[in-house]
């Protein structure tokens, strides 16, 4: 595994769990390196890039590469917590909450992400401000995931630059 960020394949599970891919578009997902008859443990996020559009390419061809990442991060997540490692994610997020959750995530990611960095800020109550970095990350795929999370929040991208980007979610409460 090249160095910088990977995932749990728990992720990439419940993509497939998901958007139950079949014919060309999993073919397509298999050229890109994610077979759902055969998963691995770990992807890089090269990997996750090159899933991502194809996915984009055959459930959202309509929409932006930026907002096709987010509708697929917003939709899986139900599924993810299905997965074993998204069952103990879930158990977390239900017994602090949304917000002692995000305050928390920089020790939680760690379970199912390596290589990349997170800083939070709480600016106000129900208010929380993240800041990530790594190596080739998703970030609008990360924020349709915090998007799922929760029916209050509110998720609004900060900005993207190359090795990083920003979150302000508001809601929290």
């Amino acid at each position: 595994m090249s160095e910088g960020v990977t995932v749990d394949g728990s992720l990439f599970e419940a993509l497939a769990r998901t958007l139950q891919p079949e014919g060309a578009f999993a073919d397509d997902l298999r050229a890109a390196g994610f077979d759902i008859q055969a998963p691995k443990m770990r992807y890089t996020n090269p990997e996750l890039h090159a899933v991502l559009r194809v996915i984009h390419q055959h459930a959202y061809p309509d929409l932006s590469l930026d907002e096709a990442h987010r509708r697929v991060g917003q939709r899986m997540v139900a599924t993810f917590f299905e997965t074993i490692l998204g069952k103990v994610l879930r158990m977390l997020l239900q017994t602090l909450g949304p917000e002692r959750f995000l305050v928390r995530l920089p020790k939680i990611a760690p379970l199912g992400t390596t290589g990349m960095q997170i800083r939070v800020e709480r600016p106000a109550p129900g208010e929380v401000r993240l800041f990530i970095t790594g190596q080739d990350l998703v970030p609008w795929f990360f924020a349709g995931a915090m998007d799922a999370i929760s029916p209050t929040i509110s998720v609004q991208m900060v900005k993207v630059e190359p090795g990083g980007f920003e979150l302000y979610v508001t809601g929290l409460r």
